[in-house]
């Protein structure tokens, strides 16, 4: 008989193809023993080919549109394993991860994950995605516990979701889940040999766009917490372009590597930038509107 799985991963699907089968085979090659549960809302011609390459894989499919929070939680209330990873159709998972994950767990860590490396490495505008979205979890990362680890290569044990069960149901993002746990005293653990692959190409016009919803979306989730105070961010928007561009540059310059990168990249960070702080000042003063589900 065979045992039951440890580890859950949960895909959340708002690409489609190719991004989602080179995810799925990248599964099925390093995590042959882990339930892998397919949460989608792109196409009939996605859920077939799925269901067609790979049966064993558990299917959500969703006929309206999904925000990835709420794909996740889909996807983690259908996992039946003890650990369930989060990540996303446009990441591959490389040799080692799933049995990383669950060693960190199995030493007492709740919450474990891993970097992330950029393997879309043919232009520019490439590695401007890549530090704007994941230059806190560039590798290489050291062991060790940490503050935070990326919401799209992260693991929890079932203590760590029971914490966070109602903001789950209510689609919050990663920032809010991993805020309510560091609070309540859960320890993260980071592994670097728990690294993902980012392998998705965003074009120009693509990236600017999901800067901008993003951080509409973000600002609107904030919203109910700020009260009159939302004024003030509006008014102090303006300070995201200096702030977080000076963080990206500080993320990649300490790791000591793709400094060339970085400032080939610098003036579409800056542009990339500029279009988050708008995004957020748009949404602190008139709501996230419906840009959650325009995120990738």
């Amino acid at each position: 008989m065979t045992p039951p799985p440890e580890l859950s991963v949960v895909v959340a699907s708002v690409n489609g193809f190719p991004y989602l089968g080179e995810c799925l085979e990248s599964l099925e090659r390093h995590c042959p023993d882990a339930e892998v549960i397919v949460a989608d809302w792109t196409d009939e011609d996605t859920r077939r080919k799925v269901a067609d390459r790979w049966p064993k894989v558990q299917l959500l499919s969703f006929d309206e549109p999904m925000a990835v929070p709420e794909l996740r939680a889909a996807g983690v209330f259908a996992s039946t394993a003890p650990f369930v990873a989060l990540i996303e159709d446009h990441c591959v998972v490389k040799e080692g991860w799933a049995e990383r994950l669950v060693d960190a767990h199995r030493r007492g860590y709740p919450v474990a994950g891993g970097p992330v490396e950029n393997v879309v490495t043919g232009r520019v505008r490439d590695w401007a995605a890549f530090f704007c979205e994941y230059s806190a979890f560039m590798a290489p990362l050291p062991a060790g516990e940490t503050e935070d680890l990326p919401g799209m290569n992260v693991s929890y044990d079932r203590r760590a979701l029971a914490a966070i069960d109602d903001l789950l149901h209510e689609g919050r993002w990663e920032s809010w889940l991993h805020g309510r746990l560091r609070g309540l005293g859960f320890r993260f653990w980071s592994d670097p040999d728990a690294a993902i692959e980012h392998a998705k190409d965003f074009d120009f016009g693509e990236f600017l766009s999901q800067r901008y919803h993003y951080s509409r979306s973000y600002a609107g989730m904030r919203n109910p917490d700020l009260g009159p105070k939302r004024v003030l961010y509006v008014l102090g928007s303006p300070l995201i372009l200096p702030l977080v561009s000076w963080r990206t540059a500080r993320n990649v310059l300490k790791r000591g590597r793709r400094r060339e990168e970085l400032v080939a990249a610098t003036p579409l960070i800056l542009l990339y930038t500029a279009v988050w702080s708008v995004g957020e000042a748009i949404g602190y003063a008139f709501g996230g509107g419906r840009s959650l589900l325009r995120v990738r």
